[in-house]
Formats: structure tokens, sequence, C-alpha cells
């Protein structure tokens, strides 16, 4: 049986190994390349938003952890959205970046709120939660408001990577189709 989380994280792979591609080979794109990343970010922006509304319909995780865990695909949905709409009309990556930015906070409230209801995660669960957070999400600020060039490119290119893996494990840990690589806390 298919989950929501193996179905959001299944389509949230491919745009982060898009852009760890295209920082990593660091690519000039041309206005139908930047339309190619639009439709491959559209994709996880559909996935994540599913991926939302399954878990707030389905309530996999009971009431309020499964809305916890709406409100966070739905935040990188949107952020993948907006980078969707933004390379699709190759309009100024900065409010991508502020967007980001402001997620960080949100982020990091809602890995509070999972202790706070005393959630059954993991550590690799939390792992992967920070991993998006500061890290991902810093990175976006810092390549799109051109700080710390090239530094930042690379960084966020291989933050990007990094965040690809730990999609792969909460596609696959996180949906219960393996059991948890760390135990739980």
């Amino acid at each position: 049986m298919v989950n929501g989380v193996a179905f959001g994280m299944a389509g949230l792979i491919l745009p982060l190994f898009v852009w760890f591609i295209a920082i990593y080979e660091d690519y000039e794109l041309n206005e139908s390349e930047l339309k190619g990343i639009a439709a491959v970010e559209f994709t996880g922006f559909i996935t994540l938003f599913v991926m939302g509304l399954w878990h707030t319909i389905d309530s996999t995780f009971g009431e309020v952890v499964s809305l916890i865990f709406t409100a966070i695909p739905l935040l990188y949905g949107l952020l993948w959205l907006i980078a969707a709409i933004t390379h699709w009309y190759g309009a100024d990556m900065k409010p991508l970046g502020v967007v980001a930015l402001v997620q960080i906070p949100v982020q990091l409230l809602l890995i509070v709120a999972l202790f706070a209801v005393s959630a059954p995660v993991t550590w690799g669960l939390i792992i992967d939660l920070l991993i998006y957070a500061p890290f991902t999400l810093g990175g976006f600020y810092l390549f799109t408001h051109g700080y710390m060039m090239p530094t930042a490119k690379r960084y966020t290119g291989w933050i990007a990577l990094l965040a690809t893996v730990a999609t792969v494990h909460v596609m696959f840990v996180g949906s219960g189709i393996i059991g948890p690589l760390l135990p739980g806390i």
C-alpha cells in the first residue's frame, strides 16, 4: 500500500537532484532550460501538496502529528511552486530566498512540536528535517541573494545532494517501507 510519505518523497527527489546537477555543473541556463527546471520543480510542488492533503485526510499518524506532517510538506511544496514560477518566467530569485529564510524558524518550530506532542520519531527523521531546515533553506537564501559566491553556490549544490539522500531516507523509513536505521527518541 502506498502512503503519503512515499508518494511525496518520490516527487521531491527529482527537483532536489536537478538543483544539485544544475549548480554542480555551473550551468548558464537559457530560457528553455529554465522552463525545464520549472517543470521539475512543479512536480515537487504537486507531490508535496498531495502528500500534505493525504496526511490531513487519512490522519495516518494520529490527528495532531498528521497535521504537523501536513504543514511540513506544504511549506516545501509552496517553496517549489515559487521556484517553478520564478524559473518559468525568468524572474528574480530573491523572493524565493526570502521565503526559504522565513521557513527556517517555522520548520524548527514544527520539529519542536513533534517533541511536544510526543510523536514517535527517530533520530534519522530529526536529522533529515534538520538538513532541510537550516542547511538547505539557508543555502537557498545565500544562493539567491548572491552572498559568498562561489562558496555559497557549491554549498547549496552539495546540500541539495545531501537533501536528496535525506529524502530517499524519509521515503523508505518515514513511510515504513523499511524499519528505522537509528533508534527512536
